[in-house]
């Protein structure tokens, strides 16, 4: 380019124009420009050539198309757009470039639109920063009282809201305590809750409440039924079996249900679900009770009359059973023992001869004493016991129980030769319990033996044939607190 005005006026407007040699070779037709130098350095031949890199970021992507414009003939001119670039040094660049196609000549041209240096841009960011920090303050500043108001309103209404919440809460808690600590019937409990409910309200001081079920009412003594009422059904199984009503003694400001407050809709609701619950519990515990009161009476009965079997068949030993239980349920109280224990004591006391039944009745009648060869029959008792009571479901081992009454913890008892913690201390209660009673009762071949020649029993061989501390406890209450057999 040999006209110096046109470079000189390049120059001034900041155009790069250069030559398209081959595949990324240009050469510089303007005179070498600063920003050129800057941007690409290192990059200029002697003979004024430069190699575009790949790595710049726009003009990389255009001078695709531009090689497919240059290739095509088509005369005219194809524009890149503005891009930006960054110099090693980190001052930013913004571009666009043009390609032209000219007498055969492919001419690309790039103009520098604007130069910021890193300092520049430094300079300008911390400018915009403190100007939209102090946009920032000066809009908080108009807002801040604008928001204080709206604020204050709001903590206001919150503040409102969250004490009818917890006035709310505080009602279903009363109501939960009243129901999980009250074990009266179910008409004291709905006197209890009828009177707890106005609280629960906004205005309690003017709140009334009225509670129906199954036909009965109860109501809070200030009751009245005025206009401004507030009601649910109480259904129990789908059928409505009663209501809750509040009403209130005197008019006051609109809520959302006339004077009630929306949430106060979905307070007497949940009273009226809790009392359903209630009402479906209490019922299902009343019917267990029943049930219960029904298969114990059948339990006992049962009981009564495999005792009653026994002694049917030996009259001599008439009412052992029952003696060996009250004494054995004496001793097991005395010990501390749980209620099961001491009802598992009592049930197999009472029952643990029954399988004499199997043994002759002469044998049980005789007025001498059996032969060495009988003696082993009347044994068979204990084992026949355990035989007849394995066959009933028992909530205790009550079969085992008896099966074992006639072991001694040296060893020496029958019918296993059980020692020591083998034996339940059930069955060491009950062995001691029979000995006294047998020992102090008439017997066919023999008469009683009276109850201190028991206790010496006892004592002699307390540790060694009988349990020590269910002998001690027998000693005790025979010896120190008055027990005896017959009242």
């Amino acid at each position: 380019m040999n006209d110096p005005i046109l470079v000189e006026l390049l120059n001034e407007l900041n155009i790069a124009v250069l030559e398209h040699i081959e595949g990324r070779f240009f050469k510089l037709l303007s005179t070498k420009i600063d920003w050129i130098v800057d941007l690409l350095p290192g990059l200029f031949t002697t003979t004024d050539s430069i190699t575009l890199p790949d790595d710049l970021t726009y003009l990389g992507n255009f001078m695709v198309d531009a090689n497919v414009f240059w290739l095509s003939g088509t005369p005219g001119k194809l524009d890149s757009g503005i891009w930006n670039e960054v110099n090693p040094s980190g001052d930013q660049y913004q571009f666009e470039a043009s390609a032209f196609n000219l007498e055969n000549r492919r001419i690309l041209m790039i103009k520098m639109q604007r130069c910021a240096s890193a300092e520049d841009q430094t300079m300008f960011q911390q400018a915009k920063d403190t100007l939209l920090a102090f946009e920032d303050l000066s809009r908080i500043e108009k807002d801040l009282e604008k928001y204080s108001n709206l604020l204050e309103a709001e903590v206001q209404k919150r503040t409102a809201d969250l004490r009818e919440r917890v006035t709310e809460l505080n009602c279903l808690y009363s109501l939960s305590k009243l129901i999980e600590e009250k074990n009266d019937s179910l008409e004291a409990l709905f006197e209890g809750v009828v009177n707890l409910i106005p609280d629960g309200w906004r205005y309690p001081e003017i709140a009334c409440a009225r509670l129906t079920v199954d036909g009965i009412v109860y109501t809070t003594q200030n009751w009245q039924e005025t206009a401004w009422k507030q009601d649910s059904a109480i259904k129990f199984q789908g059928k409505e079996i009663g209501a809750l009503e509040i009403c209130y003694l005197e008019e006051r400001p609109a809520g959302d249900e006339g004077p009630f407050l929306k949430e106060e809709r979905s307070l007497i609701i949940a009273i009226c679900e809790h009392l359903c619950h209630v009402i479906e519990r209490k019922r299902a515990e009343q019917n267990v009770a029943k049930s219960y009161q029904v298969l114990h009476k059948t339990f006992e009965d049962t009981i009564c009359a495999i005792a009653t079997i026994v002694e049917i068949r030996d009259p001599y030993t008439a009412g052992h059973q029952v003696r060996v239980a009250k004494l054995s349920t004496a001793i097991a109280i005395e010990m501390n023992l749980s209620d099961e224990q001491v009802h598992s004591i009592h049930t197999s006391a009472t029952i643990h001869d029954v399988g004499k039944m199997y043994v002759p009745t002469d044998m049980l009648t005789r007025p001498a004493k059996l032969s060495a060869l009988e003696l082993p029959i009347i044994k068979t008792h204990v084992q026949n016991s355990y035989d007849i009571l394995k066959l009933i479901e028992f909530p205790w081992p009550i079969a085992k129980i008896t099966l074992q009454h006639h072991e001694r913890i040296d060893g020496s008892g029958y019918p296993n030769g059980l020692k020591g913690e083998e034996i339940l201390l059930e069955a060491k209660i009950l062995a001691i319990a029979d000995v006294v009673e047998a020992m102090t009762s008439y017997r066919s071949y023999r008469p009683g033996l009276g109850i201190d020649k028991a206790l010496e029993e006892i004592s002699e061989n307390r540790g060694l044939l009988y349990d020590v501390d269910a002998a001690d406890v027998c000693l005790r209450l025979f010896k120190e607190k008055g027990f005896k057999f017959e009242e």
